[in-house]
């Protein structure tokens, strides 16, 4: 294996599509200017696969992987046959399983080590020979499948953490993104299973190889790819077919776009269609080198799509700008989002105030009035694309129809006396116009004010109260009145705790008036990984200083013990407060509740190197997200980048929930880091904020 840094200087052009996010790299690496042509990454071999991490592809097939210049990372000798491989979701590491004569082999290796870092290699009976390997995606645990089921192992030491058996032979495997589920396969096998709890929810045989699986961004639906040409869609919450589509060839390889509005799937060795799972519409892309074994979607370096597709000696990637957003999601997450915000108590309001203002039916019509607005948003100038055209004229209800060539047409109330003046289309001037998203997102005209000019009249659509965009997940995504006044009452309290805190705070002179801690808190609608309906509690804490005060009442430079900032310990003293006060309910033994953890600093050089005391342990490739991104993070004796001292922050966090919030430490807790280092100076940027998120709360 060829040292990760060297290769990755060699890649050369392909680091402007690809920068990798590992640790070190990005420095390695100086981004060239994105071309805007499609791109050919020439090989030597024929890739069969590609390992994929960030906006980094890895092609391999039976005997070595290596970078999209052809730089070895991994190879087997002659006689040895490469059988599976993973890559870890923090960019690190990646998994090896490989036959040799007489055994099979897996083992992990270190993208910037020429020597592997663990051996899986047995022969006993109790673990068996490992036959595919997988990575959970917050990188912290291994998948190993073998002859006698699946062990979970910690990556870097192997040490088993638990197991449960298979129904047959396995040979691939991959982990959704939320965590919930692992789907294996072999041959013409599948299964799916509840990965925490290690159940088995649901098995099949399709009577045709299993080729590929793949799960969407959402966890909510998987993807089957068989070689008869068939690809299955399940909803992973109730494991059903939710649409079967056929005629596509071989059915060699899939993979979803990345909001899940598209499926790619390359048919045979010359031909990729792409599917519009909204609307069945097709695409085909024909592959002139041929020898098309395997396709992914990656980001480039500015987060634009690239469909990348193994070929003849080569690895292509294409643009794919043309591809439309999933408008029905962009929709349907903004208006939760504004929602979120109306439904919360006003400064002062009443209880009895409050459930006069926020009722079934002003929840309905205000969800109604953000759907249009949001739509109309998005839908931009749809009129000044259409072709507008007059259609015929029910005499019966008064109704003109008028028909646009990119939207469904409209019936306008004409009374019958008004419609000799309707001779042509162009005649008519449009107003004041909302859109609606359809199933099929694809955008409508809902309301519409439309002037005739031959006679002066105005004449007003109206269809604002059509089925809304609540249609994509039914009531199951309402959360009842009743657990929202709960909620709000609770926050209420929660404020009123905040409020002593920082009073209290104040008078002893750890903060000031210049210092503002919020706290805010939503119930979240959400499925396990059973299928269950459930509701989440979600509580978040975050302060805010003054620039000019934030070297005093936070951070000072180079600090990352949280009672060294007054601001971060007057926030956490309010999360010890309500979580061992009113709140305490959620605290129980067992039960979930993931924490993300946020630690920031400025871009203050550090020159002299900042001693690390060990207070939080032993740090060596913890996952950690920076900038939507998993990568590792190693901290010695010294941090020496701002990056490190960011994660002290949060890790300082940890330990202080651990040792002074009562009953935390029984929980099932998760906790994830997140790094941020701003482009500026000052103590405004060294800060912390804390989001609690208890699972299946009521």
């Amino acid at each position: 294996m060829r040292q990760w840094f060297k290769a990755m200087a060699a890649v050369g052009l392909a680091a402007a599509v690809l920068a990798p996010a590992v640790q070190g790299a990005k420095k390695a690496v100086k981004e060239p200017r994105l071309p805007k042509k499609d791109y050919v990454f020439k090989m030597d071999f024929n890739p069969s696969e590609m390992l994929v991490y960030s906006n980094a592809f890895f092609p391999r097939n039976h005997k070595r992987m290596t970078t999209p210049r052809g730089q070895a990372l991994f190879e087997v000798g002659k006689k040895d046959t490469i059988t599976d491989m993973a890559m870890s979701p923090a960019g690190n590491t990646f998994i090896a399983v490989y036959r040799t004569k007489n055994k099979s082999v897996a083992q992990v290796w270190a993208l910037d080590d020429v020597d592997p870092v663990k051996k899986f290699e047995v022969n006993n009976k109790k673990s068996g020979n490992p036959t595919a390997g997988a990575y959970t995606p917050d990188a912290r645990t291994l998948l190993m499948a073998t002859s006698t089921g699946v062990h979970m192992l910690e990556p870097r030491k192997f040490a088993e953490t638990g197991s449960f058996e298979l129904p047959f032979e396995v040979t691939s495997m991959t982990v959704s993104p939320n965590g919930y589920y692992l789907a294996v396969s072999g041959g013409s096998k599948a299964a799916v299973y509840n990965l925490e709890e290690k159940k088995l929810r649901k098995e099949w045989d399709f009577g045709a190889k299993v080729t590929d699986m793949v799960f969407n961004v959402e966890s909510s639906q998987l993807a089957v790819l068989t070689a008869d040409g068939m690809a299955s869609i399940y909803d992973t919450r109730t494991m059903l077919v939710k649409k079967t589509i056929d005629d596509l060839g071989q059915g060699l390889a899939c993979d979803y776009n990345f909001d899940g509005k598209y499926l790619a799937v390359a048919t045979d060795p010359s031909q990729i269609v792409l599917i519009n799972l909204l609307n069945d519409e097709r695409e085909t892309y024909d592959v002139a080198d041929g020898l098309l074994t395997d396709l992914r979607f990656i980001p480039d370096s500015r987060r634009n799509t690239l469909m990348t597709y193994t070929t003849l000696n080569a690895v292509n990637a294409k643009r794919m700008e043309h591809l439309a957003p999933y408008y029905g999601k962009l929709i349907a997450d903004q208006v939760n989002e504004r929602m979120n915000e109306w439904m919360k108590m006003l400064p002062g309001e009443t209880l009895e105030e409050y459930q006069a203002r926020v009722n079934e039916q002003s929840r309905a019509a205000q969800m109604r009035l953000f759907e249009s607005e949001i739509s109309t948003q998005l839908a931009g100038d749809q009129l000044s694309m259409a072709e507008v055209s007059l259609g015929k004229y029910n005499r019966t209800n008064g109704m003109l129809q008028v028909d646009f060539s990119t939207m469904p047409s409209i019936l306008l109330p004409v009374p019958e006396d008004n419609i000799t003046a309707f001779t042509d289309a162009g005649d008519l001037a449009f107003s004041d116009v909302r859109y609606g998203v359809l199933p099929d997102d694809n955008f409508e005209i809902i309301y519409a004010k439309v002037l005739n000019r031959n006679n002066g009249e105005t004449y007003v659509y109206d269809n604002i109260e059509r089925m809304p965009l609540s249609f994509m997940e039914g009531d199951d995504n309402v959360v009842s009145l009743e657990i929202i006044q709960q909620q709000m009452m609770e926050e209420k309290k929660l404020q009123e705790i905040r409020q002593q805190v920082v009073e209290r705070s104040k008078q002893q002179n750890i903060i000031s008036d210049h210092t503002n801690i919020t706290v805010d808190s939503r119930v979240v609608p959400d499925y396990d990984a059973n299928g269950q309906r459930i509701l989440n509690y979600l509580v978040k804490f975050t302060y805010e200083v003054e620039p000019e005060f934030s070297a005093e009442e936070d951070f000072k430079p180079g600090k990352y013990h949280v009672e060294e900032s007054g601001a971060a310990t007057s926030m956490l003293a309010i999360v010890k407060a309500a979580f061992e006060g009113d709140f305490a309910q959620y605290l129980k033994e067992g039960k979930k509740v993931k924490i993300n953890i946020s630690g920031t600093a400025d871009s203050s050089p550090i020159i002299h190197g900042i001693p690390y005391d060990g207070s939080f342990g032993e740090i060596v490739d913890e996952p950690v997200w920076q900038n939507g991104e998993l990568s590792p993070m190693t901290i010695t004796d010294k941090a020496m980048q701002n990056e490190q001292l960011a994660l002290l922050r949060a890790l300082g966090v940890r330990k202080y929930l651990n040792d002074n919030v009562q009953d935390m430490a029984k929980m099932n807790t998760d906790y994830r880091y997140e790094v941020n280092v701003a482009q500026d100076k000052g103590g405004q940027y060294r800060r912390i904020t804390t989001e609690f998120t208890f699972i299946d709360a009521f």
